[in-house]
């Protein structure tokens, strides 16, 4: 809603120069003139939910990026802008599931997910997409290559991006009991096979959602093993969905083996990113490529 507008509603920077949109296209919409026409976002919202949607995503209401606007036509603060798009997102929000890309904190009270936070992203991931031979077109035999077609990612961003060494979970740590965390849009779980293993220990052991992208094929391949781990991360969100992540550990000199909690110990997640077993007093053996949960004295693994 905040990337591009026709001119009279760009906002325009103190030189009385329009502010150029995202990747040089268009302008950036100045929410101080969408808000004086209310009636363009309802009209749109309804028809959304007319046409049976029962969630909603602004793309970057809530990232954080904020501007002062000098038209004399709809004069607006940074401030100004960010309490017209918490208001706007605040009116979605009372009916519908919010969500918004990579949400700040200013935000989660009227968002309920956040995408894009899940992964740290590299600058050269965009030189990977933008080969379409190797990333794959927004078209293809059995859906769009772009969301299907696997690929291997260069050893710095699997590095930079995925390696858990480097890890360290923050938003969690602040946002977990009030904002969902899920993963980029073109960065499903199917996209990625190298990653596979270290994703899902990595969702396991923040308690977030794993992002699929879907067609007949991924679900007759990958069906059983989904199945297998929704079945481990239901039983974790049931436990501890809502709670706050309260402490986050690493348990072997070479960070392979890490272990999250969540509440007042309502839940224990350990997950083993090595290539040997972790001996646990309480536990028992944390195999390599395995997660590990405690759930009042319960304990449940899944080997992904």
């Amino acid at each position: 809603m905040a990337r591009r507008g026709v001119a009279g509603d760009c906002v325009v920077d103190e030189n009385g120069e329009r502010v150029g949109g995202f990747g040089g296209r268009g302008c950036y919409l100045s929410s101080q003139a969408l808000a004086a026409r209310p009636d363009l976002l309802a009209s749109r919202v309804a028809a959304k939910v007319d046409n049976g949607a029962t969630s909603y995503f602004l793309d970057v209401d809530a990232t954080g990026e904020v501007f002062d606007d000098h038209s004399p036509d709809h004069r607006m603060t940074q401030a100004g802008d960010r309490q017209n798009r918490l208001d706007r997102m605040g009116v979605i929000g009372e009916d519908l599931v919010l969500g918004s890309e990579t949400v700040g904190s200013w935000a989660n009270g009227v968002v309920s997910f956040s995408h894009g936070s899940s992964t740290p992203v590299l600058n050269d991931l965009w030189k990977v997409e933008r080969d379409k031979a190797t990333w794959g077109a927004y078209w293809g035999k059995n859906g769009p290559a772009a969301f299907f077609k696997p690929v291997e990612l260069p050893a710095k961003l699997r590095t930079g991006m995925f390696d858990p060494k480097y890890r360290v979970p923050l938003y969690e740590t602040v946002l977990h009991d009030s904002v969902v965390s899920t993963d980029r849009w073109e960065l499903s779980f199917n996209k990625l096979p190298s990653e596979q293993t270290t994703r899902a220990l990595l969702a396991m052991l923040y308690n977030t959602p794993l992002n699929y992208a879907l067609n007949a094929q991924t679900i007759a391949e990958e069906g059983p093993r989904m199945a297998t781990m929704q079945k481990f991360f239901a039983t974790i969100q049931e436990a501890a969905g809502t709670e706050p992540m309260t402490d986050f550990r690493r348990l072997t000199e070479d960070r392979s083996v890490q272990r999250t909690t969540f509440g007042d110990g309502t839940l224990e997640v350990t997950a083993n990113f090595g290539d040997h077993a972790f001996e646990d007093a309480d536990l028992g053996a944390v195999q390599p490529g395995c997660v590990t949960a405690s759930i009042g004295g319960e304990v449940t693994s899944l080997c992904p």
